[in-house]
């Protein structure tokens, strides 16, 4: 279309397929500053997830201890909250990290006594109540086991730092009147588990991640572990409370009464009854 054709204001005109490149151009233009920005503000947050993990690393006893102590047992002591009953629980639990776990629980339920033992052994899910046992082959049941004793692991700040693992911020909160900056540890075919850390202390205050609802019909919960009352044992700074919380309503309220750690457990502690 030749210049100033149906053009009543006599100055030449631009054809429509010029206005379309030009547009088209700097969309892309824009687009690609966009993402070179969005790539920059995520390597920032990268970086800053990492030292933030580093620091919650060394707080306990450093990187190093961490991963020297990969077998733990911890004797503990308080109330399960129940189908609106509180229950007076005492009990023994042994992990060898990443995929071995033995819980012994004595329940104090309307003054009748059981012991519950629980294991798990990377592939093999069994329970035992009052001498009798049965070994779980229901398979969502052993996965999420599985799932379980790897959200232990990243609680336990184990190989925290690893290229494995996908760090993002969740900001700062307060948490039982702590302040508290948070990272999200996401992994590939993993659940993400958001870790909470007090600002002045770095020690891990709170772990939150999906899993099934043990007190409900097979649904899942918003599961949340507050830990406090840090000391030192064997040179790792270790809480010795912990509470947990199902969306939001607390279930569990723990006292710790021993913990012991070792470089590994032997495999006689998670022998089945």
């Amino acid at each position: 279309v030749p210049f100033g054709q149906n053009n009543v204001s006599g100055f030449p005109q631009v054809s429509t397929m010029g206005e379309n490149v030009m547009y088209r151009a700097g969309s892309v233009l824009l687009a690609a500053l966009a993402l070179v920005g969005w790539s920059l503000s995520a390597q920032a947050q990268e970086e800053e997830c990492r030292a933030l993990v580093a620091h919650a690393m060394k707080a306990p006893g450093g990187k190093e201890t961490l991963n020297k102590y990969l077998g733990t047992q911890v004797k503990y002591k308080g109330t399960v909250e129940a189908n609106g009953m509180t229950i007076k629980v005492d009990g023994e639990v042994f992990y060898n990290y990443p995929e071995r776990m033995k819980n012994v629980i004595n329940i104090d339920v309307n003054n009748m006594n059981l012991t519950i033992q629980q294991g798990y052994d990377g592939k093999a899910l069994w329970i035992n109540v009052m001498g009798m046992a049965q070994e779980i082959k229901d398979k969502e049941l052993i996965e999420e086991m599985k799932e379980s004793m790897y959200c232990e692991k990243v609680t336990a700040l184990v190989d925290l730092d690893s290229k494995d693992y996908k760090l993002t911020p969740l900001g700062e909160m307060k948490i039982k009147d702590q302040d508290a900056v948070g990272v999200r540890v996401a992994k590939t075919g993993k659940r993400d588990v958001n870790l909470w850390f007090d600002k002045k202390s770095n020690l891990l205050v709170k772990s939150e991640f999906r899993a099934k609802d043990p007190f409900g019909q097979g649904g899942e919960a918003n599961q949340e572990k507050y830990f406090g009352k840090y000391k030192a044992v064997m040179g790792v700074q270790t809480p010795q409370h912990m509470e947990v919380h199902n969306d939001g309503k607390k279930a569990v309220d723990l006292e710790i009464a021993e913990v012991r750690y070792h470089e590994r457990l032997d495999e006689t502690y998670f022998t089945r009854p």
